[in-house]
């Protein structure tokens, strides 16, 4: 199954999502590919130390613009069953040289995924914070998609114009198929606000928001600063609280 985590709100957790869940998974005895579509590569980061994530020769831009092979630039975490597929700053202008291409320009990545696809259980894939072909390659690759949300006031800006892309992308039949796995509730608390945003986000999305909130917890980001992930990081008794 591959899965999107998107939402072109930033600061809402995408990056946290995709890197956790793909942990789990993983650790739950899962064949994980983790791909970052997002120029920012604050995914490849946590996997990659910064100095030779600039380093990098190949990344997800050699994949779309210059089509090489996905194999060719996947790399093996030190987590068993998890495996990278990196994103670098390159990928900043893949926008713009898509946007020249006439055929194809949003199956790129659906394409470059179908002879990989079946060597994993599931591949999950961070998005930017955008609507652009990036995310668009995103979604006609992907089954399923995870929106996180952050329960802020500011938290439901977009969520409309997300929505009417991912009903552009099956309309057009890019990807009929496209379905929204669920809404995940991300830095919650008690206050009134958060409160108020998680019961609309129940009113808008119904079923489709997922029981478990998620709440704002240091240990999130002590994992990422350290190269890790928090199932890795977080001793058992703090992640019970997450």
């Amino acid at each position: 199954m591959i899965i999107s985590i998107a939402n072109q709100k930033g600061g809402v957790a995408k990056s946290t999502t995709a890197i956790n869940l793909s942990a789990g998974l993983a650790l739950a005895g899962y064949k994980v590919l983790l791909l970052d579509a997002d120029p920012q590569a604050n995914t490849t980061r946590v996997f990659i130390h910064p100095e030779i994530e600039i380093a990098l020769e190949k990344s997800l831009h050699n994949v779309l613009i210059q089509f090489s092979p996905i194999a060719s630039i996947i790399q093996q975490t030190r987590f068993d069953n998890l495996y990278l597929v990196p994103s670098h700053i390159r990928l900043s202008s893949a926008d713009l040289e898509l946007a020249n291409v006439i055929d194809n320009r949003s199956e790129r990545l659906k394409r470059a995924l179908k002879r990989t696809k079946d060597e994993y259980d599931y591949i999950i894939i961070d998005n930017p914070p955008s609507l652009g072909l990036l995310t668009i390659n995103s979604f006609v690759a992907s089954d399923k998609l995870i929106i996180p949300v952050s329960t802020g006031f500011f938290a439901l800006t977009g969520l409309v114009q997300l929505q009417e892309t991912i009903d552009m992308v099956r309309q057009t039949q890019l990807n009929p198929q496209l379905d929204i796995l669920g809404v995940l509730c991300t830095f919650g608390d008690h206050t009134n606000v958060a409160k108020d945003v998680e019961k609309q986000l129940r009113d808008y999305f119904g079923n489709s928001v997922f029981e478990t909130v998620i709440p704002r917890n240091v240990s999130l980001e002590e994992a990422h600063s350290n190269h890790t992930h928090v199932f890795d990081h977080a001793p058992l008794i703090d992640r019970q609280n997450l």
